[in-house]
């Protein structure tokens, strides 16, 4: 496996991970007929006219059969987490952690120490992977996602170099 900085022609697969991974990891918390009939649409327009700019940092990890997930971290001006998906075949394999690892690295190089994101309250699979990496939960908000209240957890990193030791 390798991890990469994303190319624009990555976002196509992008999008095909992201919604994939929503179908799975969020039934139950959004609705059924958003993930069966939208999601797909939703998810390539925004990775269509999604600006990736300089200082923000999107990594795809992939093998030569294609990519196998990304981390999308927005840096503007602090690291916001908002995305890391991981395509089903390869879940629980340590992809997800070697994305998120790799992003915290590229963070501390662009002169981050810090991190967060915003995971669904009810994903406590989610939550547990991000406290054995090191975050801790700092509050909670009710999040809009395309048209949908959901619950949700902030959860910060305050040493990003700190990523994953012990684990």
């Amino acid at each position: 496996m390798r991890i990469r900085p994303a190319s624009r022609q990555d976002l196509v697969e992008i999008a095909l991970i992201h919604s994939a991974s929503w179908k799975e990891a969020y039934a139950g918390i959004l609705p059924a007929d958003y993930l069966s009939d939208q999601v797909d649409q939703d998810l390539r327009e925004h990775w269509e006219q999604q600006k990736i700019q300089p200082g923000d940092v999107v990594l795809v990890a992939e093998t030569g059969d294609g990519l196998l997930g990304f981390v999308a971290v927005w840096c503007r001006p602090n690291a916001f987490i908002d995305n890391l998906h991981v395509s089903q075949s390869v879940r629980s394999r340590g992809v997800g952690t070697e994305l998120l690892r790799a992003a915290a690295d590229r963070l501390i190089e662009l002169g981050h120490s810090t991190a967060y994101l915003w995971v669904f309250e009810s994903n406590a699979d989610a939550i547990r992977f991000y406290e054995r990496l090191g975050a801790v939960r700092v509050g909670s908000a009710i999040k809009e996602i395309y048209g949908h209240a959901v619950p949700s957890v902030r959860m910060d990193w305050t040493d990003l170099g700190a990523m994953g030791v012990g684990v």
